[in-house]
């Protein structure tokens, strides 16, 4: 490996990953004593069972006011209201009760109502025993509904006080990691992070595979930024390139090496480069086609009964050559699956179905392309295209697609890839 073979990898995110990264709805919450938290939970079950408490499973669903995040702590009065409320209640049953407006929009609490000195002990014991609880999301019941069912049960029946409820936007999914769980803890509610990711590749299986190939990824991009220029070089295609890599016994070997072909006619000569060219002389269809030869070749079979002038699938340029010659590859077993795959950019919508349908085992490519790939989620276009990137994410999609793999770009090789826009696909 050369000097340059490391590489920072990030994890790209899956499609429902980023749905649950921006997705929220709005919840009630209530104020109320410790002890009463599971009879108003049961209250409310049983009010409506079609609500799900695995829904909002991701959430701490009792919290003590000093948990809150610094924002809600400004919005919502402190607990010790509440057990100034009860104290009143009993000596002012008969005052007239306060209009709903005041029982549905919280205000943060007024110097007046803040702990004096002499209430600091019973602060104290209100800190310890009253608790911020997440009843419902809002759909559930409207405001004078909820309220009213919480009238008729403990503590506020029993200690004829009103319940004030308050609205808390909180994210709709569970967090895909604990940074993210932490991130959200701040900026909506405490959240219960189960050191899992119901919607992509497990963390620990990302930061397994991570550690495995970053140490010699900057090699394998810089070979597939090689292939690009070669075949460009030839004037028979764009300056995109891939490298097909196996490492199922423990080092990585090059399978297979092609760079992109879609300018190269049926016999052999350079093309105009006009239109979209030749779709299935994309560098990754180069690549698939090459090993399916190679693996023929293995076999002891004639590999020319795959000669397909349309994939452009022969060796020709030295890389792709010298890659091709070596016997590194099983005879047997489903085209690519174990193998991994370099490009130097996001490939297209075609070219990461290709990827998924021949069972790659992981992709790490340099350069983003949100308007014209396959692979990333996250990116909304760019800055002279604002808000149409594709968003396709098929690299995890198993609810839709018949098979999974992991997937990296290198922001740093990126940089280096940079020749072909964000219009081509490659």
């Amino acid at each position: 490996m050369g000097v340059d073979s490391a590489a920072q990898l990030v994890p790209l995110r899956t499609k429902d990953e980023v749905r649950a990264s921006i997705e929220t709805h709005v919840l009630y919450a209530v104020e109320i004593p410790a002890r009463f938290a599971n009879s108003v939970k049961d209250v409310i079950h049983e009010a409506r069972p079609e609500f799900k408490p695995g829904e909002i499973s991701h959430l701490r669903r009792v919290v003590q006011f000093k948990f809150l995040p610094p924002q809600l702590q400004k919005r919502f009065n402190p607990p010790a209201r509440l057990q100034r409320g009860i104290r009143n209640s009993e000596e002012h049953e008969d005052d007239e009760q306060p209009p709903p407006a005041a029982l549905f929009n919280p205000l943060p609490p007024s110097d007046d109502e803040s702990c004096s000195d002499s209430d600091e002990e019973s602060c104290a014991k209100s800190e310890d025993t009253v608790r911020f609880f997440l009843l419902c999301p809002t759909r559930c019941f409207k405001p004078a509904e909820l309220v009213a069912l919480l009238r008729k049960n403990p503590p506020f029946s029993t200690m004829n006080i009103h319940p004030k409820l308050l609205y808390v936007t909180v994210p709709a999914l569970a967090p895909t990691s604990a940074e993210q769980a932490n991130q959200w803890s701040e900026q909506y509610w405490p959240i219960a992070y189960k050191n899992t990711n119901p919607f992509g590749p497990h963390p620990s299986l990302v930061a397994r595979n991570t550690a495995e190939i970053e140490s010699e990824a900057g090699d394998w991009l810089a070979l597939a930024r090689t292939a690009a220029a070669e075949t460009a070089e030839l004037g028979v295609g764009e300056e995109v390139g891939c490298v097909v890599v196996d490492r199922s016994s423990g080092t990585g070997e090059v399978v297979a090496i092609a760079g992109d072909c879609r300018w190269r006619s049926p016999i052999g000569e350079a093309e105009s480069h006009t239109g979209p060219g030749n779709v299935m002389a994309h560098a990754v269809q180069r690549a698939i086609a090459i090993v399916a030869k190679k693996r023929l070749l293995m076999a002891g079979k004639n590999p020319a009964f795959l000669d397909r002038t349309l994939f452009c699938d022969i060796p020709l340029t030295a890389a792709e050559t010298a890659a091709y010659e070596k016997a590194n590859i099983e005879p047997t077993g489903y085209l690519c699956v174990n193998l991994d795959i370099y490009l130097t950019h996001e490939p297209c919508v075609m070219c990461s179905m290709a990827i998924l349908h021949s069972r790659f085992r992981r992709c790490i490519f340099g350069k983003r392309m949100p308007l014209t790939g396959g692979m990333t989620s996250d990116t909304a276009g760019n800055d002279a295209n604002p808000g149409k990137g594709l968003q396709h994410g098929i690299f995890w999609r198993p609810s839709e697609l018949n098979w999974k793999f992991l997937a990296w770009e290198s922001p740093a090789s990126a940089e280096l890839s940079a020749s072909v826009t964000d219009t081509l696909h490659v």
